[in-house]
Formats: C-alpha cells, sequence, structure tokens
C-alpha cells in the first residue's frame, strides 16, 4: 500500500472519529442539581406539611410528591424571574415553584399562575407567607394569550391545564417563543399522549448527509423527564 493510500485511511478514520463526537451538553449538570434540590426538598417540613394540606382538600388531580419535588428542584436550578404556569387550580404546583423562588432569595421573582375553572378555589394551598409573588389569573389561557396579557419575555413555563394532545402542542408552541435563552418549558403529565416527545423532537436538527445531530441548529440544550414531569432547556439558534 503506498504512502498516499495509507494517510488517506488515516486521514479518514479520524474525521469519522470527529464526526461521531458526542454533542456537547453544557446543561448536563442539571442532573445533579435537580436530583440534590428534589431530595432535598422531598425530606423537609414543606412537603410534609403541603401533603398534609393537600389531603385535607382532596388528592384528585393534584400533583404527587416526586412531581412536586422535581418542580421544585427545576425551579431552583433555573433561577427564573418571570414564571407562567397554566392549570395552576387550587396552587399545590404554585406553591412549590414559589417555595424554590423563596429558597434562591429571587424576592423580584413573579409567579403568574392562569386558571380557567372560576368553581375552584384559585391558589388556595398555597401558604400565606409565600403569596406576595403569586399572580392569579383566571381565565382561558387562550384568552390572555389573544389579549396580550401576558408576559412577552419569560425564564420558565409549566403546563398543567387541559391535557388534550393539540393543547399542549399548542401551548409548547405558544411559549416556548417567549422563552429566553436558557428558558425551560415544563409539562406535567407527559405520559397523557405523545405531544410531548414530538414537541421536543420539532427541536431537533438532523444533517441531511450523516444523519448525525446538527448541534448548531438544535434549538435545545437539554431535555429530559423524570416521574410525570418532562423539561425542556431552550436554545436560541
Amino acid at each position: 500500500m503506498t504512502k498516499a493510500r495509507t494517510f488517506l485511511r488515516i486521514w479518514r478514520r479520524k474525521e469519522k472519529a470527529k464526526s461521531n463526537d458526542p454533542f456537547p451538553m453544557p446543561f448536563y449538570g442539571v442532573w445533579g442539581s435537580v436530583a440534590r434540590f428534589a431530595a432535598e426538598i422531598l425530606a423537609s417540613d414543606f412537603m410534609a406539611e403541603m401533603v398534609r394540606r393537600r389531603d385535607e382538600h382532596g388528592s384528585h388531580g393534584l400533583m404527587g410528591e416526586l412531581d412536586c419535588a422535581t418542580l421544585y428542584a427545576l425551579t431552583r436550578w433555573q433561577r427564573p424571574n418571570v414564571v407562567v404556569e397554566s392549570g395552576g387550580f387550587v396552587g399545590m404546583s404554585s406553591a412549590f415553584i414559589l417555595k424554590a423562588l423563596a429558597d434562591e432569595r429571587l424576592t423580584s421573582a413573579k409567579l403568574y399562575s392562569i386558571e380557567w375553572n372560576k368553581e375552584c378555589e384559585h391558589g388556595a394551598l398555597v401558604p400565606n407567607a409565600l403569596r406576595t409573588q403569586f399572580v392569579p389569573l383566571m381565565g382561558r389561557v387562550e384568552d390572555f394569550v389573544k389579549r396580550g396579557q401576558l408576559p412577552s419575555s419569560i425564564d420558565m413555563f409549566l403546563h398543567d391545564s387541559s391535557h388534550r394532545y393539540r393543547h399542549m402542542l399548542w401551548e409548547f408552541g405558544q411559549f416556548w417563543t417567549r422563552l429566553r435563552d436558557g428558558g425551560l418549558l415544563v409539562s406535567h403529565d407527559v405520559h397523557f399522549n405523545a405531544a410531548f416527545p414530538e414537541f421536543i423532537a420539532q427541536t431537533y436538527v438532523h444533517d441531511k448527509k450523516t444523519g448525525l445531530l446538527n448541534a448548531a441548529r438544535t434549538s435545545h440544550y437539554e431535555w429530559g423527564r423524570w416521574g410525570y414531569m418532562g423539561f425542556v432547556i431552550k436554545k436560541a439558534v
């Protein structure tokens, strides 16, 4: 074999190795942080008190301990200033978001909680000590969006309203555009249908020739699921 052919084989081998390099994951550390924060809140007096209040109210339709802990942990990791949640209901999820903001001493942060059911006690489970950063909004998400009554730029969005397939995809699309670079989209009950994984698939871009991930054009940094909670970290491209 000639020297030229030997050189060519070595060069091709190196280029192939480069093409198979793993996707750089600058947000990989989110997993360790979420695990640590979740373990902390699961063992806390706050969790015990919220579970007691939830069970007294009636736990049907409310988040379980693991999902509450995951939401708390993601919020502490993200340290958001503007949070919007749909389907706030009686405030189980709201309480854990607000607790995370308080524990991170984010005193200027706000949680905009949307609930369409006028007959429910919106935010009833939110402790009084956490209410200063709680902004309850009564009505349909679609109407608030249409009237431009929600922040145009947000740091974090939680979907927990209607889990119909079309509605979930609609909310994901609407609030994804409002998220800043590094913003966090979270969804509860991602196991109900394929809306969440299908939305995640839309944020991927692959090279047409090789089929490999195009990291520069893919519009998320990291995503995952823990319990019934799914999350994705937005990358502006």
